[in-house]
């Protein structure tokens, strides 16, 4: 359990370093830019999978007292709970985008600043699908199937990997590139991680409802 743990872990802050890596063929001023979000971003998925982990504790306790359906209401509320909580977070990350921008990070220079916005306008839209793979993630790792997640974390970063190169090497899009890459690898991660969880044959599972 441990080790599928720790290197899903280090696979969900890959997605950033990636982003740093790929976009350092703009320029320093583009690097910099996105690390400094990306140090935001890496913050918040500490903080969503505590949230989660805390959650599918529940969870697990009711599994472990052969109490089936309150442990999937338990997921159940888990998932809607953390990614209402991320989207009130996700609007605060646009709304509070000044502070960030001109308070949080100094004194950085306009062609930073510049980039650290670009990437920020695209990343900040991720937020939800971080939740909820995060949430996701701890789920399957109550029902002792750690396995799984980190084999959607490797897709994950397969995906932001293939499409960073692409955009960025291939369309010259830059810091957008790589931000739309890590975008879209969360959104994967996040899509996969659900669809599994509303299958029925898991022991732990989403009703296709919207309650």
């Amino acid at each position: 359990l441990m080790i599928p743990l720790v290197m899903e872990q280090f696979l969900a802050v890959l997605v950033g370093m990636v982003s740093s890596i790929l976009v350092a063929n703009v320029g320093e001023a583009a690097v910099s830019g996105v690390s400094l979000i990306d140090n935001i971003i890496v913050l918040l998925i500490q903080i969503f999978a505590a949230l989660a982990t805390g959650g599918a504790v529940v969870a697990g306790q009711y599994l472990g007292q052969k109490n089936t359906t309150q442990a999937r209401n338990a997921t159940q509320q888990l998932m809607w709970f953390i990614g209402v909580i991320s989207i009130v977070v996700m609007v605060a990350a646009y709304l509070g985008k000044p502070f960030i921008l001109y308070r949080m990070f100094g004194h950085i220079t306009d062609e930073v600043r510049v980039h650290a916005n670009s990437y920020l306008v695209i990343v900040a839209a991720s937020i939800p699908f971080i939740a909820l793979y995060n949430g996701g993630a701890a789920i399957f790792r109550t029902m002792g199937k750690s396995k799984v997640t980190l084999k959607v974390s490797l897709l994950m970063n397969t995906v932001n990997i293939a499409f960073g190169a692409l955009f960025v090497f291939g369309l010259n899009w830059g810091t957008k590139g790589v931000g739309v890459a890590a975008l879209m690898a969360r959104i994967t991660s996040a899509v996969v991680i659900i669809a599994l969880l509303l299958s029925t044959t898991e022991e732990l599972h989403l009703k296709r409802t919207l309650h």
